[in-house]
């Protein structure tokens, strides 16, 4: 026999709210009805209202930096754009930038790219970054490959741009003229690896033997990003 769900009543206790399955809009009217936020996830719907019920004071942080990032007037976006205190938005100026990072004509923002900011609304980060965006949509892509959902031509060619423009932006890559071949000769040793398909400082120090035997001294480059075979 099921136990039916009492109706929500401001001295239940707030273990037994948890005991009970609620749905959004329910949470939302609760909040509302109680003077709370109804703003958020299930999640913090259900956060807000357990601590209403324990006699804690409920403070939405997530609302006050929420408010405080829209209330910003965003400029353009770079690598150290801070997503709160200047104003990102996932907006179509977002998605242009996201298109020439990762040299494509379309890109589609996840839902741990919005995760991840809610979290930051929530613990009012103030200094993650447009680059710590990033790492979140690349570790989210490599997560969600199995060998059942494989990579796909697209989702290789976004590791590419990833690898080298992170390669092009280390400062010690600027010692060679052949920037693009050393950048697809360590894109080659990670590829083919297990691990992260990402380019890290230390590559230059494992290969540096190797890299010795055809790197070529500064004297200008190519900007030609196509991915190697």
């Amino acid at each position: 026999m099921s136990i039916q769900r009492p109706p929500f009543a401001p001295d239940m206790s707030g273990e037994e709210f948890r005991a009970h399955y609620w749905y959004k809009d329910e949470l939302a009217a609760i909040c509302r009805q109680n003077g709370l936020s109804s703003s958020g996830t299930k999640a913090e719907l259900e956060e807000r209202i357990v601590h209403l019920l324990i006699g804690e004071t409920v403070h939405n942080q997530r609302a006050k930096t929420t408010q405080q990032r829209r209330k910003q007037r965003s400029g353009p976006i770079t690598l150290q754009t801070r997503l709160i205190p200047e104003g990102f938005r996932f907006n179509q100026e977002a998605r242009a930038f996201f298109q020439e990072y990762y040299g494509v004509n379309k890109f589609s923002f996840t839902k741990e790219m919005a995760a991840a900011l809610r979290d930051a609304e929530k613990r009012n980060d103030q200094e993650m970054t447009v680059a710590d965006l990033i790492a979140v949509y690349d570790s989210s892509r490599q997560k969600n490959h199995t060998k059942a959902n494989p990579p796909t031509a697209e989702d290789k060619t976004y590791q590419w741009n990833g690898f080298v423009k992170e390669f092009h932006a280390d400062p010690q890559s600027k010692q060679w003229k052949n920037k693009l071949e050393i950048a697809a000769f360590l894109w080659r040793k990670v590829r083919d690896r297990k691990g992260e398909k990402r380019y890290t400082p230390a590559l230059l120090e494992e290969f540096k033997d190797e890299i010795e035997q055809f790197a070529k001294p500064a004297s200008g480059g190519s900007t030609d990003q196509r991915m190697p075979e």
